[in-house]
C-alpha cells in the first residue's frame, strides 16, 4: 500500500484536536475534563504517539535506501581539462636541440551500467591542442580529436542478475516490509489505546463500586448505632460495622489510585508526554463497553489473518529476498564470458608546415601552409574518416571448488529455512486467532454467569437487610452479604472488561502479530496480565444500593 494513502487511511485527524481537545491543541492547561470516546482516543494516538511517529520514518528511510541502490544504474558524467608545458632536452641525434611542447587536453565522457542484461557502456570524446618547436612536427599548432565507444556484454555470469541489481531488488523488498511494519505499528497503537481506554473505564467503575460499598457499610453503622443506643444490639455489632467501613475506605483509596495510573497510561499513548501540560488534562471516558454478543466466525477470521497479517506479508517478502540471494549466488557460479566491442574515430587538423624535401629528410621548413580548422576535425570524427574497430571475448572461470559453490549451497538452505519459517508463522497465526476467538466465546459466557451472580447477590443482600430490620438476622450476615455483592459486581465488570479486551485482541490479531516487548503498546491480553489488580478487582456500578450495574448505568 502506498505510504501516503495508508497514513491518510489510518490517521483522519484534520481538525480533530480543535473538536475534541482545544485546550490540548493550544498547549494550555485546563480544569475542564476532556470527554473522550474510544475512537477519539485512537485518533489522538495515531496523531501524537511518539513511537508511531518514529515508525513513520521507516518508509522514508526505505525510500532513500532504494534510491541509493538505484544510484548504481545512473549515468556517470566525467570531464577534465589539462595543460602540459614541457621542455625536453636533446636526447636523440634526430632532435639535436631542446624541444618545447605546450599541450592543452580536454576530455568529456559518460558511462553507465544498464539495469538489465548486465550491459555497461562508456562514451568519450577528447581533443588536444599542441604547440611545439620540434622540426619533426607536420602541424604547428596541431589539433587532434577522438571519439570512443566501448560496450561490454556478459553472456553467462551477471547476465540475468548481478550484485547491483540484486541489491536494488532487496532494498525494494525491504521498503515493502517497512510499510508492513508501519501498518503493524498502527494496529498495535490502536489496540493498545483501546486497551488503555477500557482499563480506564474499568478503573472508574471500580471507584463507583467501592463508593457504593462504603455507603452501604456507613448505612449499616448508622443502623447499628441506633440499635446499640436503644439496647437492641450488642456493641460488638457496632465495632464490626465500623471495621467494614474502614476496609471499604482503604479499597476506595486503592481504586482511586488505579484511576490515576490508568489515566497516565492512556495519556502516554494519546499525547506527547514530553509536554508537561498534557499531564494536567483530566480524561473523561464517555463510551460504554460492549456487552452484546459477538457473532464469532473463526474460519473467516483465520482466512482474513492468513491473507492480510503484516508479519505473514513480511515472511513472504523474506522468502522473495532469499530467492533473490539464491539466484545471485547461482548466477555467480557460471563462467564469466564477456563480449567487448570498441569503436574509435580520430580527426587531425591545425596549421600544416610546408617543407622542401629536395635536400632529403627531414626537409627544409618553408613556412606555414594550409589550415585545417577545428570544425573540419570534428567532421572527420562524425564522418568516420579514420575508424578503428575492436572486438574481443574474455573468459574467466575458477578451477576446482569455488567459494561461489559454497555460497550457492548456503543460499539454497536459507531459502528453505525462510519457507519453513513462513509455514511456522502461518501455524502460529492460526493458533493465535483461534485462541483469541475462544477467549471471546468464553468471555461472552462469563457475562451471563457473572450477571446472574450479581443479581443473586443483590437479592440476598436485600433479603438479609429485611431480616436484619425485623431482628431475625445479624450484623455479621449483612456485612457478609455486602461483601458478596461487592465481589459479584467486581466479577461482572471484570468479565465485561475481559470481553471487550478479548474483542480488541481478536480484531488486532487478524491484522498484525502480538506486540513485542519494545516500545510498541501492549496487547489487551498482555495488559490483563500486567495489571491484574485493575482487571480482577475493579468495578463501576451505575448507582448505589441494589441498583443494576449494567443496563442504563454510567457506562
Amino acid at each position: 500500500m502506498d505510504r501516503t494513502v495508508m497514513i491518510k487511511k489510518f490517521t483522519p485527524l484534520l481538525g480533530f484536536l480543535s473538536i475534541f481537545a482545544p485546550s490540548v491543541a493550544s498547549g494550555q492547561p485546563t480544569d475542564v475534563p476532556l470527554r473522550l470516546t474510544v475512537d477519539g482516543a485512537v485518533r489522538l494516538a495515531l496523531e501524537n504517539n511518539l513511537d508511531l511517529a518514529a515508525d513513520r520514518l521507516d518508509p522514508q528511510i526505505g525510500d532513500l535506501r532504494v534510491s541509493t541502490a538505484n544510484g548504481a544504474f545512473r549515468p556517470n558524467f566525467n570531464t577534465n581539462l589539462n595543460r602540459n608545458n614541457q621542455l625536453q632536452p636533446p636526447t636523440s641525434f634526430l632532435i639535436p636541440t631542446s624541444t618545447r611542447n605546450d599541450v592543452v587536453t580536454s576530455n568529456v565522457g559518460i558511462g553507465q551500467r544498464l539495469p538489465f542484461l548486465g550491459t555497461t557502456y562508456n562514451v568519450g570524446w577528447n581533443s588536444t591542442h599542441t604547440v611545439s618547436n620540434s622540426f619533426l612536427s607536420s602541424y604547428n599548432p596541431l589539433l587532434q580529436s577522438g571519439l570512443s565507444l566501448n560496450l561490454t556484454q556478459p553472456l553467462f555470469k551477471d547476465l540475468s542478475i548481478d550484485g547491483p541489481r540484486s541489491q536494488l531488488a532487496l532494498q525494494q523488498g525491504n521498503r515493502a516490509m517497512a510499510d508492513t511494519r508501519l501498518r503493524e505499528s498502527i494496529v498495535h497503537t490502536t489496540a493498545g489505546t483501546k486497551t488503555a481506554y477500557w482499563n480506564l473505564v474499568n478503573a472508574l467503575a471500580n471507584v463507583d463500586a467501592r463508593r457504593s460499598a462504603l455507603l452501604l457499610a456507613e448505612e449499616l453503622v448508622r443502623v447499628n448505632k441506633a440499635k446499640v443506643d436503644v439496647g437492641q444490639s450488642p456493641p460488638l455489632d457496632m465495632v464490626s460495622a465500623e471495621a467494614e467501613v474502614a476496609s471499604n475506605r482503604e479499597q476506595l483509596i486503592v481504586a482511586e489510585t488505579a484511576v490515576r495510573q490508568a489515566e497516565d497510561r492512556l495519556r502516554m499513548l494519546i499525547f506527547d508526554p514530553t509536554k508537561q501540560d498534557v499531564w494536567k488534562v483530566k480524561l473523561e471516558a464517555v463510551d460504554s463497553p460492549r456487552i452484546e454478543p459477538f457473532a464469532l466466525d473463526l474460519d473467516g477470521a483465520v482466512a482474513n489473518a492468513l491473507r492480510s497479517r503484516a508479519d505473514l506479508e513480511r515472511s513472504r517478502q523474506e522468502i522473495d529476498n532469499a530467492k533473490i540471494t539464491e539466484k545471485l549466488a547461482g548466477n555467480q557460479r557460471l563462467p564469466d564470458i564477456r563480449v567487448n566491442a570498441t569503436y574509435q574515430a580520430s580527426g587531425l587538423g591545425g596549421t600544416q608546415i610546408n617543407r622542401d624535401y629536395s635536400g632529403g629528410f627531414p626537409g627544409i621548413i618553408l613556412g606555414p601552409g594550409a589550415v585545417t580548422p577545428f570544425g573540419s576535425v570534428l567532421n572527420q570524427l562524425l564522418s568516420s574518416n579514420y575508424p578503428t574497430w575492436v572486438f574481443g571475448v574474455s573468459v574467466s572461470y575458477p578451477i576446482g571448488q569455488s567459494t561461489e559453490e559454497a555460497t550457492y549451497a548456503r543460499s539454497r538452505l536459507e531459502t528453505a529455512q525462510a519457507q519453513q519459517r513462513a509455514k511456522s508463522a502461518q501455524a502460529r497465526v492460526i493458533q493465535q486467532v483461534r485462541d483469541a476467538g475462544w477467549k471471546v466465546d468464553m468471555n461472552i459466557k462469563r457475562l451471563d454467569t457473572t450477571r446472574a451472580g450479581r443479581e443473586l447477590a443483590e437479592q440476598r443482600l436485600d433479603a438479609e437487610q429485611k431480616r436484619f430490620e425485623v431482628g431475625i438476622s445479624t450484623s455479621f450476615l449483612v456485612i457478609q452479604a455486602q461483601r458478596d455483592l461487592a465481589q459479584a459486581r467486581t466479577n461482572e465488570l471484570a468479565a465485561i472488561l475481559a470481553y471487550d479486551l478479548s474483542l480488541v485482541d481478536f480484531e488486532s490479531l487478524q491484522q498484525a502479530g502480538p506486540a513485542g516487548t519494545g516500545a510498541a503498546p501492549p496487547t489487551a491480553a498482555q495488559t490483563l496480565q500486567a495489571f491484574p489488580a485493575v482487571t480482577a478487582t475493579t468495578a463501576r456500578p451505575a448507582g448505589t444500593g441494589t441498583t443494576s450495574l449494567i443496563p442504563g448505568g454510567v457506562f
